[in-house]
């Protein structure tokens, strides 16, 4: 009897984690591509924004952005495959999924790939690097017409004063202010776009303060992904299909490349999937929370287990 009950709480448990990590097959009315930040594993930091995000939604999941963050591969490089895999990724899942509703989530120069995602970018950067010109998403077809919300966390290219700035850096420039023509299309997805940047940080507000860098989701993820919610009751986006899914210009100086290698290098989040960091944005790994958090889910793995070996003693 034991050994039945021990059999059948085991399949339990191996069912949770085999649904926990395995790439999801069908579409969901939610769908968020994250752009990670610097040095970060995937997703990063932004874990927690994603859970908040799906918590109490029946039908979401996330997508990392594939792209190399690393100094080494060169930041003009890294963001311009960010720009680009990111585009990729986001047209071929509204291709599989054409009704789903689509979020976009960047930190730091995750942020950098998602404002040029949506308004295009180019540039010259880092040690003089140039970055390849991209033009952005067109809001007035698909898949823009999808995007519900987008969001970007101490982004490298804040510029003051813009309608989508949020908390007390909303007023201060970034390392690499966005040109008159970016701000112009990226304005397009004004109403969609919120840009989280706190007085203090080096990144986006000009600061010296690395831990204003390092907090955003440990403070805002509640209040992004009430947001974001509101974006998406607004959304008339909510029945996905049953496909399968697959996924202005500043010089700078070696001071500011030791900034950012010297604030991103930390990271404190744990990785919810297991994606490779070649940039093919083909392979993209899909991760279903599907209302529940990634966290209640170890939980209650950890528990199942836990019973597992309460039983066969």
């Amino acid at each position: 009897m034991f050994l039945l009950q021990a059999n059948l709480v085991l399949s339990l448990a191996l069912a949770a984690a085999a649904a926990l990590s395995e790439r999801n097959s069908t579409c969901q009315a939610v769908h968020v591509f994250l752009a990670r930040g610097y040095g970060e594993e995937y997703p990063g930091r932004q874990s927690v924004l994603v859970d908040a995000i799906c918590s109490g939604l029946s039908s979401c999941d996330y997508e990392d952005i594939l792209w190399t963050t690393s100094m080494e591969y060169g930041f003009c490089d890294a963001v311009a495959e960010g720009a680009a895999n990111g585009l990729q990724q986001i047209t071929a899942y509204n291709l599989q999924c054409p009704d789903s509703a689509l979020v976009l989530s960047g930190y730091s120069q995750g942020a950098h790939v998602v404002g040029d995602i949506l308004g295009g970018g180019n540039g010259t950067f880092f040690n003089g690097c140039v970055q390849k010109s991209n033009a952005g998403l067109d809001p007035s077809v698909v898949p823009g017409t999808k995007i519900a919300a987008a969001l970007v966390f101490g982004d490298d290219r804040h510029t003051a004063n813009q309608t989508y700035n949020v908390e007390s850096g909303s007023g201060n420039q970034g390392l690499f202010p966005r040109s008159a023509a970016e701000l112009e299309s990226l304005s397009n997805y004004a109403a969609l776009l919120r840009s989280y940047c706190g007085l203090g940080d080096p990144i986006c507000a000009g600061g010296d303060i690395n831990e204003v860098h390092w907090s955003y989701f440990d403070i805002y993820s509640d209040d992004a992904a009430t947001w974001v919610k509101q974006m998406l009751s607004q959304n008339t986006t909510t029945s996905p299909s049953s496909s399968a899914s697959q996924a202005s210009t500043t010089s700078s100086t070696k001071q500011t490349t030791s900034t950012l290698l010297n604030l991103e290098s930390p990271t404190a989040s744990v990785s919810s999937t297991s994606v490779s960091s070649t940039a093919t944005a083909t392979s993209a790994t899909t991760t279903s929370v599907s209302g529940a958090s990634l966290t209640t889910c170890r939980i209650s793995l950890m528990l199942l287990l836990s019973v597992v070996a309460a039983l066969a003693f």
